[in-house]
């Protein structure tokens, strides 16, 4: 061949592109070699007439080489995410052999073949299913084949637990979400629900899995090492210092030296966390609160920020209106202003800017915060605005607290219950023995709350659009609890809400399930006395008369019995394992009502031990 071999191939390639050479018959793909073996502007380009045995075993066959076997950028272009996914294997497994992709510590194996020779796949895999998911990623060669020719061999293979995913072209793009499960083998969703608070109590007896909750939760981060913090509470804490450091002066030169704690470090990386997610931490100024840090972006962008799990272990070993009294003052502190879909985020600094003053090697303290520079990550900004205004809360930790309710432990103030979300770990996540190897449930992933104040405008798109149900539900409640130590303020309407506004319920039985665990989370959780304390203002029963109330509000969920899923609440924070392909529907977990079970072990255990409480 006297002309340029590159040119040639290019040449060919651009005419078996055209004609859809993959696609062709036998007979139509020996016209095309014959066209292109008398084809003038082919014999200019390569200087001479080319043999067609060159065409068809040296060119074609590389050709077809080229559109049958895929590429690690076919195989992430069927997939939604954009990130977190890894192709695991050599360029030669992907086009002929078994390799793996990896996602959220994940791994699924996977092969690949033309769509004629599917059978390949079969071969590679074995005709057993194995249980686990596996894929199989097909290429069409540049082709659009029909609809049920396509059907017909992805229903084939996922008969033998092998799903099918179509390339060049690529099919719909999916999500491999769906497809994951953690680590000890429970499935999980992760479908997000958007928590009212970042401040949970998790209440139950030893050995329900609370630590492993919270685990299991920073674990569907895909980056679990960064975004998880476990630390053990000691019987002996009794300040704020204990979680987030102090000051100390017994250096040799008796200079002032902040020494750190895990907790605050760990604060820190979620601040850098944020940062790192590329939105804007910057100063701004208001009339009524002067310079204050605040952090800025767009709705889309909060995607990107991961939450930060720090679990505090076994909480109530010490008081925690004590150690915790720093943190449960600047919580309240936590500001949301969105505009359009543009927000700002700022709190109350946690570690205050005339304590980071006082301190006399400010960078020593940078380094034990981790706020140094890297070779790709510069802090020096973050650093100044820091030291200059303290460091706050940010928006994506979530501090979860472990309780066991004994005669080692410490009981809770209103100032805690107030201001946390208190779940009874075996209503929300109960602990069934039927489903321990064949789990049909599984918990939806949570995410920090991006509201403070609730607005109209967040009740919108809701089956309460104004927030009159709402208002008028608390009310309710508050006449049962009015002039008693149990009764609600602004706040509680204001979580309420947030609630609502988090959820999003789109029909009357998802929004009584929000008001439902609004009784479980923030008012049950308030009450607790003997038959005296535990009297309304007009002389009544407080129990009974909440029953009595509760059972009006929340018809028809609170007269569901267990068969009767149409009326029936949906559960906010776990979902059915089904099949590939189910509708949301489908998932959709259906549980009778959770704060009648509670009212009603509550008023038993009043009248056989003549004092009750919450806490299981």
């Amino acid at each position: 061949m006297k002309g340029n071999r590159d040119d040639v191939f290019a040449y060919i390639f651009s005419k078996a592109d055209e004609v859809g050479y993959m696609g062709l018959d036998s007979a139509r793909s020996g016209k095309f070699q014959d066209e292109l073996e008398n084809d003038t502007e082919l014999i200019r380009i390569a200087g001479e007439k080319l043999s067609r045995n060159y065409i068809k075993d040296t060119v074609l066959n590389n050709y077809s080489k080229k559109e049958r076997y895929i590429s690690e950028e076919d195989v992430l272009s069927v997939f939604v995410e954009l990130t977190g996914i890894s192709v695991l294997g050599a360029k030669k497994d992907l086009e002929n052999s078994v390799f793996k992709i990896s996602y959220l510590d994940e791994e699924f194996e996977c092969t690949s073949s033309s769509i004629n020779e599917w059978q390949t796949v079969l071969k590679r895999f074995g005709k057993r299913s194995s249980g686990k998911t596996r894929f199989a990623f097909l290429t069409c060669g540049g082709v659009c084949k029909q609809q049920d020719e396509l059907a017909a061999v992805v229903d084939i293979l996922s008969s033998y637990g092998v799903t099918a995913l179509i390339v060049r072209p690529s099919q719909k793009p999916i999500s491999i979400k769906s497809y994951v499960k953690n680590k000890s083998g429970q499935p999980f969703s992760l479908v997000k629900t958007g928590l009212s608070k970042p401040f949970l109590l998790l209440a139950g007896i030893s050995g329900t899995g609370k630590t492993r909750f919270v685990r299991e939760q920073a674990k569907t981060s895909g980056q679990f090492v960064e975004t998880y913090c476990l630390t053990s509470v000691r019987p002996d804490w009794h300040e704020p210092s204990d979680l987030l450091g102090y000051i100390s002066r017994l250096a040799k030169d008796g200079k002032a030296e902040y020494i750190t704690t895990d907790v605050l470090q760990f604060i820190a990386k979620a601040w850098r966390g944020i940062v790192d997610s590329n939105l804007t931490v910057e100063v701004h100024e208001s009339e009524d609160q002067g310079k204050r840090l605040v952090v800025a972006g767009e709705r889309d962008e909060l995607d990107k920020v991961l939450p930060y799990w720090l679990c505090l272990d076994e909480m109530n070993l010490a008081p925690v209106e004590q150690y915790f009294a720093d943190y449960l003052s600047v919580l309240e502190t936590r500001e949301w202003c969105w505009t359009g879909g543009g927000f700002t985020y700022s709190s109350d600094a946690l570690l205050k800017p005339a304590t980071i003053k006082e301190v006399s090697d400010k960078e020593k303290l940078r380094e034990a915060l981790g706020f140094n520079n890297s070779e790709n990550k510069n802090y020096d900004e973050l650093w100044a605005h820091i030291c200059q205004y303290g460091l706050g809360i940010p928006f994506n930790l979530l501090v979860a607290g472990t309780v066991n309710i004994d005669e080692t432990t410490h009981g809770f103030s209103r100032k805690v219950i107030d201001r946390a979300l208190s779940f009874d770990f075996g209503a929300f996540f109960p602990n069934d023995y039927n489903d321990f190897f064949n789990p049909t449930s599984c918990n939806k992933r949570l995410s920090y709350p991006i509201w403070s104040n609730a607005t109209k405008a967040d009740l919108t798109n809701t089956s309460d659009a104004d927030g009159t149900k709402t208002v008028a539900f608390l009310s309710a409640v508050n006449a049962v609890l009015k002039n008693t130590l149990f009764e609600l303020a602004f706040r509680a309407l204001n979580e309420l809400l947030l609630a609502v506004a988090s959820n999003q319920p789109q029909d009357g039985l998802t929004l009584k399930a929000v008001w439902d665990d609004f009784m479980m989370c923030k008012v049950l959780p308030r009450i607790e006395g003997d038959a005296d304390k535990l009297t309304t203002s007009y002389g009544k029963d407080l129990l009974v008369e909440l029953n009595t109330v509760l059972a009006a509000q929340l018809a028809p969920i609170w007269l569901a019995p267990e068969t009767d899923e149409e009326n029936q609440r949906p559960d906010l924070y776990r979902e059915k394992i089904v099949a590939d392909g189910a509708t949301d529907e489908e998932k959709v977990l259906r549980i009778p009502c959770r704060s009648k079970a509670k009212l009603k072990w509550m008023s038993e255990r009043l009248a056989s031990a003549t004092f009750t409480n919450f806490w299981p």
